[in-house]
């Protein structure tokens, strides 16, 4: 017998897991091959999801798309975000609401290990907007979080993350989904900061703050490199000024 091993999971994948498994009548936590899946649907299709980064899925997703098969990684957005702090004696010591939104654009560094896969027809990447509570734990000392990825100890730790609502989705399985992410407004031959200053224009949710907007938008550069090597768009050998021009596809 199998042994699976879910007792890393936090609610918030658990819950995202048991939702679509409903939804596409699905089962969880099923072998194939040599990986274990989050969901298989009776359709056959492997559903995943991915809380932290997605390009640590790309062994998996290159598996499954050798074989044939479609596989739907479901990754959610945290627009909004209520961070709770507890003592170690489960006293409530503060509730507060987080200003940041992440959004497809601060993703995109989660999909630079799994571009050259984005076109192929067998993958969809499903991006949820979603209200969370964030559950943390006060500890005597400053501490490094369980993945280690901590730049500078702080006194607590993460311990979970609990769904509120999806608010919406987005669905990319075609190129065209990605050459969405360029302003309606930018040229058909654009400079980076030409791009950059059509994404700071664009239409943004009204909730958004011009830091939320900054945050985003500083990943322009990211979208340019990401988009040429999908080939959505092409560096001309022509300048304007300092900077380089280039032509949507």
């Amino acid at each position: 017998m199998t042994v699976i091993n879910t007792y890393n999971e936090n609610s918030l994948h658990h819950t995202l897991k048991n939702i679509y498994a409903l939804e596409f009548n699905g089962k969880t936590e099923q072998k194939s091959g040599r990986f274990v899946c989050d969901i298989i649907t009776q359709d056959n299709e492997i559903i995943e999801i991915q809380t932290s980064n997605i390009s640590a899925l790309k062994r998996k997703i290159e598996y499954f798309l050798n074989k044939n098969t479609k596989i739907r990684i479901v990754h959610p957005l945290i627009e909004e975000k209520i961070i709770k702090t507890f003592s170690q004696d489960d006293i409530l010591l503060s509730k507060r609401k987080s200003p940041a939104k992440q959004t497809v654009y601060t993703a995109l560094r989660s999909l630079t290990g799994i571009y050259s896969f984005l076109e192929n027809k067998n993958l969809s990447i499903e991006f949820l907007n979603v209200k969370i509570t964030e559950i943390r734990r006060q500890t005597e000392q400053n501490v490094q979080n369980k993945t280690k990825s901590r730049r500078h100890l702080k006194n607590y730790l993460v311990t979970d993350k609990i769904l509120e609502t999806i608010n919406s989705k987005q669905i990319f399985c075609t190129k065209e989904d990605w050459k969405n992410l360029l302003p309606l407004s930018l040229p058909a031959f654009f400079t980076p900061p030409e791009l950059q200053k059509s994404l700071l224009e664009k239409n943004w949710p009204k909730n958004f703050s011009k830091t939320n907007i900054k945050s985003c938008v500083k990943y322009y550069t990211l979208l340019i490199w990401f988009l040429e090597k999908m080939q959505l768009i092409k560096k001309t050998d022509k300048k304007k000024g300092k900077s380089w021009i280039y032509k949507i596809n």
